[in-house]
């Protein structure tokens, strides 16, 4: 920001107008901030994670019920059923039908209790070869895109290793089965920014339901339609969908905002997940369209996917009319990608979990463990990040959940946010299984199932939290080594890992960190290390360097004149086209973040040119944290430059490695600021540039005002 009003010049020439102020002199104040070459961000992320979706109770729809009639019976001869339940006459109106072939949907005058009852009675006609409550289920809960490095789920899998091989195919298409979009074409007040411009046309499943407002679900005061924007908020749906759709494949590589998994696959939203919850009749039908099937009074979908993504379930059973969606969309080729379930409970108990001819994906936290609220079991097929919010271990001041698109209620701003669950990790699958349909697009459920077990990398006992970690599956999903198995080459990669990622020194100190590398699929070559992300006074040196080995030693040596603060480093190995990486953090003293307090800041009279010290006037931010108020009192009238400095080596020059910022417009050049404007804020950034180039004025203006 710095580089265009200190490069040369002089100090007025670059002055523009700024409103505010009056002609009888005053205050001038606002906020100073950190900006981005400090805190690393660059973008609106909200600290406060959302909250974990759990099931909860079982539930489903009072007085419905989905029936599958045998072979020969017509829909439109069983409009109506009547039947005895529990010694009383009970009539059932068919809602309609669904995709599937002999299914409907049915609906009796009939409380939550009376309504499983029905089942019986339905299963025990000799026209009927099944019957099910309709559930109820909810949510569960380098590129040079700048919210990227606080993706740390994406090395976790070596997706960036992953991207070396491909960054997909928009002849691929991920369906998203969730609380819809947020998303309109042609209206940007109404659109994520960071959603691109690679969605195709969606609907709205959501469908009226029993009760006194049939509509109270769907919550758009309609029904079905071809618009699936989310219409819920923070309380409700939390912009599930939207969060979920980023991470399958945000706009990525684009210089703004967060990374997706997959950067090229075109995403289909399907809106079923209402403001109550999700119904498995709305489920069927979802499933069915999203596939380019043929559903009742819904058109055809032009663009059928090939991933379909499910972070929703409740502790049900798998239903019959779910299982056969299920299996006719992946007899065709589709993928189905689903969440485990957060309770901590068996996922087997669950449902879509529990389904047949599904992946079932479990979550791992920041360390590559199951994080604590992760289904586990027998039904689990993999595991991905799904993030722990209870948690900062990588120390970069976030919480250690996963990082995607989400939107702030209190003044409707389009924000990043940190959310956690197996509804996070299972769009991490669905999205590395895009980018191996992008290399064969033939590739089937068995087959990316069993490429995405073989390629894994197991989760003992203690990874796992259980007796045994076959609880955990196959293990922790690696994307480049399935896309490398895909491409019928060697799986065989490896990892790096260490018992502690968090790092104590004090400055003039060392600490020597144990590196553990493991092979998998026959993996043997030499690994060669190096240290990257090391702030200047911080060296390391790898003992070996290059080994054929399991294992190496990092010494990091931090000299005595570096500040106290946490530094994000990052061990790389390579071999040959093989790399793989590990983050660390470094504390260095207290591990004390950057503030901004000890900043000056100098209201410099712009006379002649150059700052009139004699009525200019500085005062020092006494506050910390990233950012505080400052206001600077009675001065007299005038033009005005507002600049800061922090001077972090306290030598009283500003010099490489300083704070420095001034209020500036959005072409980056200087500002007149008046008395009486209190809306001057400012950022502060790290100082890297010439300093030979610096204007003699402002160098000397600030100087000699912290001398002051």
């Amino acid at each position: 920001m710095y580089a265009r009003w200190l490069l040369g010049g002089v100090l007025l020439a670059l002055l523009t107008a700024c409103p505010g102020g009056d002609s009888a002199g005053g205050d001038i104040g606002g906020t100073v901030s950190l900006g981005p070459s400090i805190t690393g961000q660059r973008l609106q992320i909200d600290p406060q994670p959302g909250k974990l979706r759990r099931t909860g109770e079982a539930r489903f729809v009072p007085g419905e019920v989905l029936v599958e009639f045998r072979g020969g019976v017509s829909l439109q001869s069983v409009s109506s059923l009547r039947l005895q339940v529990q010694g009383r006459p009970v009539e059932l109106q068919q809602v309609r039908p669904l995709g599937l072939p002999n299914m409907a949907l049915y609906r009796a005058d009939l409380s939550e209790a009376e309504t499983p009852a029905l089942l019986a009675a339905l299963r025990g006609r000799s026209d009927v070869v099944s019957a099910d409550l309709n559930w109820l289920e909810q949510p569960l809960a380098p590129p040079n895109d700048p919210g990227y490095p606080f993706q740390w789920h994406y090395p976790a899998i070596n997706l960036p290793q992953a991207w070396e091989i491909t960054t997909g195919s928009n002849s691929v298409v991920v369906a998203i089965l969730d609380t819809g979009v947020l998303f309109r074409e042609g209206n940007p007040a109404q659109s994520h920014p960071d959603i691109g411009n690679r969605l195709v046309p969606g609907y709205d499943m959501v469908s009226p339901i029993s009760g006194a407002n049939p509509l109270a679900n769907a919550g758009d005061g309609n029904g079905r339609d071809s618009d699936p924007y989310d219409v819920g908020d923070e309380q409700s749906t939390g912009y599930h969908g939207t969060h979920v759709g980023g991470t399958v494949g945000a706009a990525t590589n684009n210089g703004d905002g967060v990374a997706g998994v997959d950067w090229t696959a075109r995403l289909l939203h399907v809106r079923v997940i209402g403001l109550l919850g999700a119904t498995v009749a709305d489920q069927v039908d979802a499933i069915l369209w999203a596939a380019g099937e043929t559903v009742p009074g819904v058109p055809p979908n032009a663009n059928p996917a090939k991933v379909i993504n499910m972070s929703l379930g409740g502790k049900s059973p798998c239903t019959t009319a779910r299982q056969n969606a299920i299996n006719l969309v992946t007899g065709k080729g589709v993928v189905v990608v689903v969440a485990a379930g957060n309770e901590n409970d068996d996922a087997s108990l669950y449902s879509p979990a529990s389904c047949a001819n599904v992946i079932t994906v479990g979550a791992t936290d920041f360390a590559g463990a199951r994080a604590p609220y992760s289904n586990y079991g027998a039904r689990i097929d993999v595991m991905a990040p799904g993030g722990d919010v209870s948690k900062d271990l990588n120390n970069d001041n976030f919480v250690d959940g996963v990082l995607s698109l989400g939107r702030r209620d209190s003044d409707g701003q389009f924000i990043y946010n940190f959310e956690n669950g197996t509804s996070m990790a299972a769009p991490h699958v669905a999205g590395v299984v895009a980018l191996m349909k992008a290399l064969s697009p033939n590739i089937n459920t068995a087959q990316a199932l069993q490429i995405l077990k073989s390629t894994a990398r197991p989760l003992n006992a203690t990874q796992c939290k259980r007796p045994s970690g076959n609880d955990c599956g196959a293990g922790l999903i690696d994307a480049n080594a399935a896309l490398a198995a895909v491409q019928g080459g060697t799986t065989s990669s490896f990892s790096l890992s260490t018992a502690n990622t968090i790092l104590q020194v004090q400055p003039g100190g060392s600490v020597n960190v144990p590196i553990t590398i493991s092979r998998s699929g026959g993996f043997s070559g030499a690994v060669s290390l190096s240290l990257q992300g090391a702030p200047a006074g911080v060296s390391g040196s790898f003992n070996p360097p290059s080994t054929t080995l399991n294992d190496s030693t990092l010494t990091l040596n931090v000299a005595a004149s570096v500040p106290n603060g946490t530094y994000a480093l990052t061990v790389r190995g390579t071999s040959g086209s093989t790399f793989a990486s590990l983050p660390l953090s470094l504390r260095v003293g207290s591990g004390t973040n950057a503030s901004v307090q000890g900043t000056l800041v100098l209201a410099c009279y712009v006379a002649q040119g150059d700052c009139d010290l004699n009525r200019s006037k500085a005062i020092q931010v006494s506050q910390g944290g990233t950012s505080a108020s400052y206001t600077i009192p009675d001065l007299t009238d005038g033009d005005y430059a507002v600049l800061g400095w922090k001077d972090l080596n306290n030598n009283d020059d500003v010099d490489r490695g300083d704070y420095l910022g001034a209020v500036v417009d959005q072409s980056g050049n200087l500002v007149a600021v008046r008395p009486g404007n209190l809306q001057a804020n400012f950022q502060l950034d790290a100082l890297s540039d010439d300093l030979s180039q610096l204007s003699p004025g402002v160098l000397r203006s600030l100087e000699r005002a912290k001398v002051k």
